[in-house]
């Protein structure tokens, strides 16, 4: 069920225009009109729709029966005890593979500020946390697999997103509540109408409709009170009738339900209606209208995802293609079972009379009796298969492999005479090569519902909110963000070929190769391997880069730190340096960057007497101490304290800070 609705300012216009009777059936005269065009418009699309489904759910031998509005149901047609139907779906390993490689990767999302300005920059990179920070809270990437799961069956998956005003976020620092969220869903084409199928763009359609099918409780609760009192539920109408019977068809059953059929159309600014129109209704009532555009980013609320491209809205999917030589596949593979059938248990000649058919079973040590005077039963003479229908079945397998991209480098299996690990990449790169164009709308789209998110944020958080963010240190940082910080911020853009799935076995070798060679560092190698068991290790390697960084955010609030003896001075010094190289360096105070430098200076100090073999600084034969630091005394901090070096105590004891 679909928990869409909209904004309840949607609700307000409804009484602020105080639409008058006339004009109520005027726009409902309108808006059916639309409708109806549109699922006329769609019909030769979703009967492919359904012989696609029908072939992934393993329903192979089904046929279209005639029926109202050119069809009816897919029903298998009857056939004789002895006729063998054997069902070998390739189909669904084929889609499970597209799926597969569709979602292995996730898409690397950046906002490009609106320009050079520390302003844009910093609230680009706001744009950019709050995004991620989105991602994780909806689900986004379950919700993608499900729209994708429509892609790759179908041809065509949306995406919905929305302002949920209702949804309860929580509390923000001062205790009051934080309610309204961005949400996303996932639609199948049989849900979203359009009336031009020859334009691909989504954007460029005059207006389309959302269809969802509702429990009448669930209508009462988000709809005027005056308005739902009309309507009645229905069990045999709605925009879920067509797979229900479908469905039952498969036999696959469900419970009958009540539900009433809700329209929702998005209409782009006409003569009529300048600013856009959005209308909801059920039945012979409206529900919701509203003249102008409900969400600033003036877009349709909607994302299409595209596989095979067709020149039209609706693409199409592989199973298209699949569906006649898996049809030969099974016919194939029943012909060759009805002949070994035939051969384990031959057809028999007897004269007319001379034996009762019905004693004639498979039973062991059968004796027949026949008539006297009459020829005993002989089996009749049968011919051996010829050796290219049992070739047909490979010939059909290599045809479906090519149709799919999807050989046996694919499968995991290498082909006859490829030993070099390059040759195996490139082979796997070629097949996956065929995924381009489905890639390429799957980022397209991703970046389109990421400048919604966040204008939606931008038009909607009033108030400040606390999100959550997995820093760079993999450890979750909490910020402060209003939609007023992204400053009009809201170009997101996808890495190009972020999606593009990868071997994880072949990075594994280039990585564990570059390890070998020196150019990287073992510990970066075991983070690099995206293994679990590596990245335990990863982890337990970097308890001095962890406390490093976490140094950091105390030396960035100017807290003074002592150099430890168990420190490791090499790390926390890249740390360090590599904090400072970043901009959030720049915006600390100056008097705390002179902090961060007195600390990185003591550090190094004391690494230099560890390489000369010789005391602490200001020991005889110790090295000179950095311009503007003092011999560190007493409890020992790092320079910058009163009285002399920073952070040094006025005591006479020299600090432990190496060995």
């Amino acid at each position: 069920m679909n928990e869409t609705t909209l904004d309840p300012e949607i609700t307000e216009e409804i009484n602020l225009n105080k639409f008058s009777s006339k004009d109520e059936k005027k726009l409902l005269s309108r808006v059916e009109s639309y409708q109806k065009r549109c699922r006329s418009s769609r019909l030769q699309f979703e009967r492919e729709w359904y012989m696609n489904m029908a072939f992934y759910f393993g329903k192979q031998w089904v046929q279209w029966t005639p029926g109202i509005q050119g069809y009816s149901t897919l029903k298998t047609p009857a056939a004789p005890p002895w006729r063998v139907r054997l069902i070998s779906n390739k189909v669904r390993p084929i889609i499970r593979g597209e799926l597969a490689k569709l979602t292995k990767e996730d898409p690397q999302a950046f906002v490009i500020p609106a320009s050079s300005d520390d302003e844009d920059l910093m609230a680009a990179k706001a744009g950019e946390q709050i995004f991620e920070y989105h991602w994780r809270e909806i689900g986004f990437n379950k919700q993608l697999r499900r729209a994708l799961f429509w892609t790759a069956l179908t041809g065509t998956g949306f995406l919905k997103d929305w302002w949920d005003p209702s949804f309860n976020v929580g509390k923000d620092a001062e205790g009051e509540e934080v309610e309204g969220m961005v949400r996303i869903e996932p639609i199948s084409p049989f849900h979203l109408f359009v009336p031009d199928v020859q334009e691909p763009e989504l954007e460029n359609q005059p207006f389309l409709i959302h269809s969802v099918a509702k429990s009448p409780d669930w209508i009462k609760s988000n709809y005027p009170e005056d308005k739902v009192k009309e309507i009645k539920a229905d069990t045999a109408s709605g925009p879920d009738a067509l797979e229900q019977k479908f469905f039952s068809a498969l036999g696959i059953t469900t419970p009958p339900k009540k539900y009433t059929s809700i329209q929702e159309c998005w209409i782009k600014p006409t003569k009529d209606y300048p600013d856009g129109m959005v209308v909801t209704w059920a039945g012979q009532t409206i529900l919701q209208a509203r003249e102008g555009w409900p969400y600033s980013h003036r877009d349709y609320p909607f994302t299409k995802f595209d596989h095979i491209p067709t020149g039209r809205f609706y693409s199409e999917s592989t199973i298209s293609d699949l569906i006649p030589l898996q049809k030969e596949y099974n016919r194939t593979r029943s012909q060759i079972i009805e002949a070994k059938n035939r051969m384990s248990k031959p057809q028999l000649i007897a004269p007319k009379g001379s034996v009762n058919p019905k004693m004639i079973t498979s039973e062991p040590g059968l004796v027949i009796l026949y008539t006297p005077g009459h020829q005993e039963p002989k089996p009749l003479p049968l011919q051996n298969l010829p050796s290219y229908v049992i070739e047909e079945q490979d010939r059909i397998q290599r045809d479906m492999d090519d149709i799919s991209s999807q050989h046996e480098v694919t499968k995991g299996r290498t082909p006859p005479g490829v030993t070099a690990a390059t040759a195996i990449s490139y082979l796997q790169e070629e097949d996956d090569s065929k995924l381009a164009l489905t890639i390429s709308s799957i980022e397209e789209g991703v970046e389109r519902i990421g400048r919604h998110v966040l204008n939606y944020v931008q038009q909607y958080w009033g108030q400040e909110r606390t999100i959550k963010v997995l820093g760079e240190d993999g450890i979750y940082d909490s910020y402060m963000f209003s939609g007023a910080d992204l400053k009009d911020n809201s170009d997101l853009r996808i890495e190009k070929g972020s999606a593009v799935p990868r071997s994880r076995a072949a990075k594994q070798a280039f990585i564990t190769e570059l390890g070998k060679m020196g150019w990287i560092p073992p510990d970066r190698a075991l983070r690099y391997l995206d293994m679990a068991e590596t990245g335990k290790l990863y982890e337990e390697m970097q308890v001095d880069s962890r406390q490093a960084q976490r140094e950091n955010l105390r030396l960035g609030e100017g807290t003074e730190i002592p150099v430890n003896d168990w420190d490791n001075h090499e790390i926390h010094i890249m740390e360090h340096n590599n904090f400072r190289k970043r901009q959030k360096f720049e915006t600390i105070p100056v008097e705390f960057q002179e902090v961060f430098q007195a600390h990185v200076q003591m550090h190094e100090q004391v690494m230099q007497s560890k390489m000369q073999g010789m005391g602490m600084p200001g020991e005889p034969g110790s090295p000179e101490k950095p311009p503007g630091a003092e011999a560190p005394q007493g409890g020992g901090g790092p320079p910058g304290a009163a009285g002399g070096a920073p952070g040094a105590s006025q005591g006479g004891e020299t600090p432990i800070i190496g060995s």
